[in-house]
C-alpha cells in the first residue's frame, strides 16, 4: 500500500550563503522588504537561526537600515583563537556589542538562534546569540521604524562569510512576519502566506538537500575492504588490511593512514561495527572458501590505529547479505539471516564482545521468520526493540526451490528473543531488496534504502514504511549502484545531531577491489511533491534541478548524431559501430520545432517564426507544457509571466497575448488553443506536428531511445535553445531526466546482450547529456574495447576529462591508463 497523502512534518529549510571564498559576483545576497518595508512602533525583534561556515570565511552576516533614519546597523562574524566573535556595529561609526562564544560549542550545536531586539522607546538594541547572556547598547533610533534587512552581500559591503540561514522572522506582539524559506528554486522570498517580500541572489535553497542526495566523495581499494560510519566523530571509515581512509562528513577532509602492522585477519567481506565504549572498530568474517585457522574477529583502536585480535571462534557458515546490529548495552552483535552454499538462513546469532564467542539462542519465541537474505535490521530509538524487514528467500530455505521477495516487518525483543510479526505488504511489481541498516527515529516510521539487486545497473531509492500498517512512500531522488557482485552493498545510517541520513555505497566488479561512494540527505527527507509545494498548491513550481540544468547547458545531442552517422564502416573482423540510420520522412507544413531554434512552418510551408515574439513563445510553451494534464490555469499563467503587474493590468496583458497567439496559430492547420474550466490547453490533430509533443509520445510508449526518429528530433540541438527563463526549468528537466533514464537502461541492456555498438551509442549519448557521468565513461570505453576500436578510446576519454575539468573546476582523478586497465580487466 503506497501512501497517497503526505503527513505533516517539519521540512528542511533555509538558504546557504556563498561567501568570500568565491568572486564577488557569486556571493549571496538576500534582501527582505526592499520594496515595501513594514512599519513597527515601540518595539520589534529580528529572529533567525544560523549555521557557521566551515571554510573560515568572515564578514557581515546581516545589515539593517531605515530609509528615514541615518543609522545603519550590521552584525559581523570572525574567528579569533578558537572563539566565534560576533560584533554588532553602527556602520561607519563604532562597534556597539561584542560577543565571544567557543567555536566548538556552536559547531556542535549545528544550528543556533540569534536575536536582535530594537527598543524604539528606550533607544536600545539587545543582541543574544545561542545561550549566551544578552547584551545591550544605547543607540539613536526612534519609533516608528521600517527596517530594510539584507543578509550577506549588501551594496559595497562585500565581505561575507559562508553561512546558512533559516527560521527568519521579524515583528512584535502586534505584527510578526515570518519566512519559512522553504522554496526550492527561484530568487523570490515568500512570507508564510506566500507573498513575495524579498529576493535572493546566488543563494542555495536548503530544501533541495532533503530531496537530492549529496555525493560527497569516492574512495577506492584494490583489495577486500569494509566501511562504516561513526556518528560520534562524524567520519566514514573505509579500511582494508593495510590502510584506513577517513572522510569527515562536516569538513570534507579526507585522510589516509597506513597501519604499522597489517590487519591480522584475512578480509573477505569486511563486515564491521563500532563500539563507542572502547572507541574501537570491530571487523568480523563468518566464512572462508578455503581452510582457515586465523582470527575471525579483530578490532582497530580508533585513537592509535593499532589492531587487536578479539576471537578465533569460527561460525564456518557463509552468510552473505545477513542483517546485523550492535547492541551496546549488552555488548553483543546480533546477526540474522544470510545466504551461502545454496541455503538461506533464518538463524538468530549473537557475538559477545566480552567472551569473544558466537552463540545461538536455544529457543526462539513468537512468530517465526522464513529463511532469507538481503534482509535489514535496525533499532527503535523509542522502545529499543529490534526491527527486521524484508529480503529474499523461501519457506524451505533451499535455494534450488526458488526464491521470493519479502516485504514484511518483525519486531524482536533482544532480551527475551521473542519475535512479533507486524505486517506483510503484498508487492507484485518493481521488486527491490533493502540495503543494510534501518533508521527508526520515532514510533511512526522506518526508513530504508532499497534497490533491484537483479539488475546490474540500477538505482537505490529511499522509502519510509509506517510501523503500524506498512503504508509507504518514496522520498528523495535516486542513487546509482552497480550490483553485479555479492560483495556490493549499501548501508544507511542516521546522524541525529547533523539531522542527516548517510548512505555508503560499496561496489565491486570482481569481489576483490571496490569503490566506496559517500552520500548524505538532510532529514527529514521529502518527496518530489513536497519539494515544490511552497509557497502553495496554487502556485505551480518549476520541477527540475536548476543548478544541474545550468551546469550542463542542456541537450547537445545533435553532435552525437552527427558523429555517429558519419563514422566509416569497419572491416569485417571488427565489431563495427552503426551506419547512418534511415530517417523517417519529416513533415514540411504545419510544424512546430522546440529543439534547436524555435521554428514554426505554416500550412504553406512558410517559416512564420518571426511572428512569435519572445512573449508569445513563452505563452505558447507554458500552455503546451501543461496540456498533457488539465492545462494551465489563467491565474498561474498570469503569475508566471506578469508577476509584478496589478491584477487588472495583468489580466489585460494575458488576454491580449492569448488573442495574438491564437491569431498566429491560425496560420497552421490542426492546432487550437482552447479554454475550459479556467484552464488553457493546446489541442493537436494528426495533421500538425510538434517535435516536443512527438518525443514525449515516443518516450511514453517505450520507443527505443536510439531509434532514428528520436535521434533525428534531438539532432536539431538543445531543447528551448536560447530560452533560459527559469519558468521553463521543469520542462527542460522532464525531457532530460526521461532521456537519461532511458540511456542508462539502454546501457544496462546492451551490456547484458553484448551489443557493443548499442552500448557505445548509449554511453556516448549519456555523456552528451550528463558530461561527468563516470558510468557512461567506463561503459563507453568497455564498448570500444569489445568492439576492437581501442584507437578511439583516448579521444573518448579526453572529451570526458575536458568536460570534467570545465564543470567541476578540477582535473579528473584517474588517468586514461587507470580507467582503461580497470575497464579491460
Amino acid at each position: 500500500m503506497m501512501l497517497q497523502a503526505v503527513s505533516s512534518r517539519a521540512y528542511a529549510q533555509g538558504i546557504r550563503f556563498t561567501g568570500s571564498s568565491q568572486p564577488i559576483e557569486k556571493r549571496t545576497s538576500a534582501t527582505f522588504f526592499s520594496d515595501a518595508a513594514p512599519t513597527f512602533y515601540d518595539l520589534f525583534a529580528i529572529h533567525f537561526d544560523l549555521q557557521l561556515p566551515n571554510d573560515r570565511t568572515m564578514g557581515y552576516i546581516v545589515r539593517i537600515k531605515e530609509e528615514n533614519q541615518g543609522s545603519i546597523f550590521n552584525l559581523h562574524y570572525d574567528e579569533e583563537e578558537g572563539q566565534a566573535v560576533f560584533r554588532l556595529n553602527e556602520e561607519g561609526k563604532t562597534s556597539l556589542i561584542t560577543t565571544r562564544i567557543p567555536l566548538e560549542y556552536l559547531i556542535e550545536r549545528h544550528w543556533f538562534p540569534i536575536l536582535l531586539e530594537y527598543d524604539l522607546r528606550g533607544g536600545k538594541i539587545k543582541l543574544q546569540i545561542a545561550n549566551a547572556a544578552p547584551q545591550f547598547a544605547s543607540v539613536q533610533i526612534e519609533s516608528p521604524y521600517s527596517p530594510n534587512i539584507t543578509f550577506g552581500r549588501s551594496d559595497y559591503m562585500i565581505d561575507v562569510p559562508s553561512f546558512s540561514l533559516r527560521n527568519f522572522r521579524v515583528g512584535n506582539k502586534v505584527k510578526e512576519i515570518s519566512f519559512p524559506l522553504r522554496e526550492s528554486e527561484g530568487n523570490k522570498l515568500h512570507n508564510a502566506s506566500g507573498e513575495v517580500m524579498g529576493k535572493v541572489t546566488n543563494g542555495t535553497w536548503l530544501l533541495n538537500d532533503a530531496y537530492h542526495w549529496h555525493r560527497h566523495t569516492e574512495m577506492h581499494s584494490s583489495t577486500p575492504s569494509g566501511a562504516t560510519y561513526d556518528p560520534k566523530r562524524k567520519s566514514i571509515y573505509y579500511f582494508n588490511r593495510d590502510s584506513l581512509g577517513i572522510y569527515e562528513i562536516q569538513t570534507g577532509v579526507t585522510r589516509s593512514i597506513r597501519f604499522l602492522t597489517p590487519c591480522p585477519m584475512k578480509l573477505k567481506l569486511g563486515n564491521s561495527f563500532i563500539d563507542h565504549e572502547e572507541n574501537r572498530l570491530y571487523v568480523y568474517e563468518t566464512y572462508y572458501e578455503e581452510p582457515y585457522t586465523g582470527p575471525t574477529v579483530v578490532s582497530l583502536d580508533l585513537d592509535d590505529f593499532s589492531w587487536r585480535i578479539e576471537s578465533s571462534d569460527y561460525l564456518q557458515r557463509e552468510l552473505n547479505h545477513h542483517a546485523a546490529y550492535f547492541l551496546p548495552d549488552s555488548r553483543r552483535l546480533l546477526l540474522f539471516g544470510g545466504y551461502g552454499n545454496m541455503v538461506y538462513s533464518n538463524d538468530l546469532l549473537f557475538y559477545n564482545l566480552t567472551d569473544g564467542n558466537w552463540s545461538k539462542p536455544e529457543t526462539m519465541r513468537g512468530d517465526s521468520i522464513l529463511p532469507r537474505y538481503f534482509t535489514s535490521t535496525g533499532r527503535s530509538e523509542v522502545n529499543q526493540k529490534i526491527y527486521i524487514f524484508g529480503g529474499m528467500g523461501n519457506e524451505s530455505g533451499q535455494h534450488i526451490v526458488g526464491r521470493k521477495y519479502f516485504y514484511d516487518l518483525y519486531m524482536l525483543d533482544p532480551t527475551t528473543g521473542k519475535t512479533t510479526k507486524l505486517w506483510d505488504v503484498d508487492r507484485k511489481e518493481n521488486f527491490f531488496v533493502p540495503a543494510r541498516g534501518l533508521v527508526i527515529p520515532d514510533s511512526n516510521w522506518i526508513y530504508m534504502l532499497g534497490y533491484p539487486e537483479h539488475l546490474t545497473h540500477s538505482f537505490i531509492k529511499l522509502r519510509r514504511f509506517a510501523i503500524h500498517d506498512g503504508q509507504y512512500e518514496e522520498l528523495g531522488d535516486s542513487i546509482p549502484i552497480y550490483s553485479d557482485k555479492i560483495s556490493t552493498h549499501a548501508n544507511l545510517y542516521f546522524d541525529p545531531h547533523l539531522k542527516k541520513l548517510i548512505a555508503l555505497v560499496q561496489e565491486s566488479d570482481d569481489d576483490i577491489r571496490s569503490t566506496l561512494t559517500v552520500y548524505s540527505l538532510d532529514f527529514p527527507a521529502i518527496s518530489e511533491s513536497q519539494l515544490y509545494a511552497f509557497p502553495g498548491s496554487g502556485t505551480q513550481k518549476n520541477i527540475g534541478f536548476y543548478v544541474f540544468v545550468l551546469a550542463l547547458g542542456g541537450l547537445c545531442i545533435g553532435a552525437l548524431v552527427y558523429k555517429i552517422s558519419r563514422r566509416p564502416k569497419q572491416p569485417e573482423s571488427v565489431v563495427a559501430l552503426p551506419d547512418e540510420p534511415t530517417l523517417p520522412e519529416q513533415p514540411q507544413t504545419n510544424c512546430i520545432y522546440l529543439f534547436g531554434d524555435f521554428t514554426v512552418l505554416d500550412r504553406r510551408g512558410m517559416d512564420i517564426s518571426h511572428l512569435f515574439s519572445a512573449r508569445l513563445q513563452q505563452v505558447f510553451c507554458l500552455v503546451l507544457f501543461h496540456s498533457s494534464n488539465t492545462g494551465i490555469s489563467s491565474n498561474l499563467l498570469t503569475h508566471l509571466l506578469w508577476p509584478d503587474k496589478p491584477k487588472d493590468k495583468a489580466k489585460t496583458s494575458r488576454g491580449v497575448a492569448i488573442n495574438n497567439l491564437r491569431k498566429v496559430l491560425s496560420e497552421l492547420d490542426g492546432i487550437e488553443i482552447i479554454y475550459e474550466e479556467g484552464h488553457y490547453r493546446v489541442l493537436f490533430e494528426s495533421i500538425c506536428y510538434c517535435d516536443y509533443w512527438r518525443l514525449k509520445e515516443l518516450l511514453t510508449q517505450g520507443a527505443d531511445v536510439l531509434s532514428p526518429e528520436i535521434l533525428h528530433i534531438l539532432e536539431r540541438g538543445e531543447f528551448l535553445l536560447g530560452m533560459d527563463d527559469p519558468i521553463f526549468d521543469k520542462s527542460k528537466y522532464d525531457i532530460e531526466s526521461m532521456l537519461i533514464e532511458r540511456f542508462q537502461k539502454c546501457i544496462a541492456k546492451s551490456r547484458e546482450d553484448k551489443n557493443w555498438s548499442s552500448l557505445f551509442r548509449a554511453a556516448d549519448a549519456l555523456l552528451t547529456i550528463d558530461a561527468v557521468n563516470e558510468l557512461a565513461l567506463e561503459q563507453g570505453l568497455y564498448a570500444l574495447y569489445k568492439g576492437k576500436l581501442e584507437s578511439r578510446a583516448t579521444i573518448f576519454y579526453k572529451r570526458f576529462a575536458e568536460n570534467y575539468r570545465r564543470l567541476m573546476g578540477e582535473d579528473y582523478a584517474y588517468t586514461f591508463e587507470d580507467i582503461w586497465q580497470r575497464t579491460i580487466q
